[in-house]
């Protein structure tokens, strides 16, 4: 048993070197599909869990985990850091936060809950950070410092196909889905301290990546010392390239590409990326 757990719902995107080396134990969201519903694991088919997403007839609706899911994980005798996606599109901090005060009432442990302002690639990033603080054996209070200032200058950036399901959600703004319909653009969204805006923009897939990549080095210095994570839903070929471009430019230090997950494939849908640094 790890004296130093870490808990991510499950929007955090991981390879399985990732999980490997993170540790990360997932809670899991729900999706409703047409009246059915799915739970959100690594073995998912994304492929086909996609193909029944676009075959149902009403847009996908998902539910945050619940406290008591968190409240499973827990260990008394663990230091426990639990990531969840932007308190901005998700009640699964709240609940995350609820099943701490729940658990501390009867267990005497240490838990921090991280709002990762961000989802996908951003927690999979917080992840993979979380696990280097921890393995440089830093205090508890050190670790949650740390993580906090990382989290407040990360980026998170994404590009996709398809935005109906953010749109009708309420994730994002009619007026912003209606206007890229209209014009034909694609857009260039990103984290705004956890909810969701319009950063840059261009005419076609390949001039939003171009300025995507453009906006990286405006965004953050020193990338030499950062770690970029790309996540895809069915679109590794974008990916790939993306990293080719960003290499071509930057000297990262590291660049993960992951798949997404089922809540990920959700709102990113058929050849969405997203990234985070």
């Amino acid at each position: 048993m790890s004296d130093r757990k870490i808990i991510a719902d499950s929007s955090c995107d991981t390879s399985k070197e990732i999980l490997e080396r993170t540790k990360v134990e997932k809670v899991p969201f729900n999706i409703e599909i047409d009246g059915e519903h799915y739970i959100d694991h690594e073995d998912l088919d994304i492929e086909e869990f996609v193909r029944l997403m676009d075959a149902g007839e009403k847009t996908p609706k998902s539910s945050a985990p619940s406290p008591q899911l968190f409240i499973d994980r827990f260990e008394e005798s663990a230091e426990n850091f639990v990531i969840t996606i932007s308190s901005k599109l998700s009640a699964t901090y709240s609940n995350a936060c609820l099943a701490k005060d729940m658990f501390l009432e009867n267990h005497k442990t240490k838990i921090h809950v991280i709002d990762s302002k961000s989802a996908s690639a951003g927690e999979t990033l917080v992840a993979i950070k979380l696990r280097e603080f921890i393995e440089e054996n830093n205090s508890f209070e050190e670790i949650t410092g740390r993580i906090e200032e990382f989290v407040s200058n990360m980026k998170t950036f994404f590009i996709l196909d398809e935005y109906d399901n953010l749109v009708k959600n309420g994730r994002m703004k009619q007026l912003a889905g209606a206007f890229i319909k209209a014009l034909s653009i694609k857009p260039i969204m990103g984290a705004d301290d956890g909810s969701i805006k319009l950063f840059g923009k261009g005419r076609g897939y390949q001039k939003a990546v171009q300025n995507l990549v453009k906006l990286v080095g405006e965004q953050k210095k020193d990338l030499q010392e950062s770690i970029l994570v790309i996540a895809h839903c069915n679109a590794k070929d974008r990916a790939l390239n993306f990293k080719e471009m960003i290499e071509e430019k930057y000297n990262f230090k590291k660049i993960e590409i992951v798949e997404t997950g089922m809540l990920s494939s959700v709102y990113a849908n058929n050849g969405g990326i997203v990234i985070a640094f």
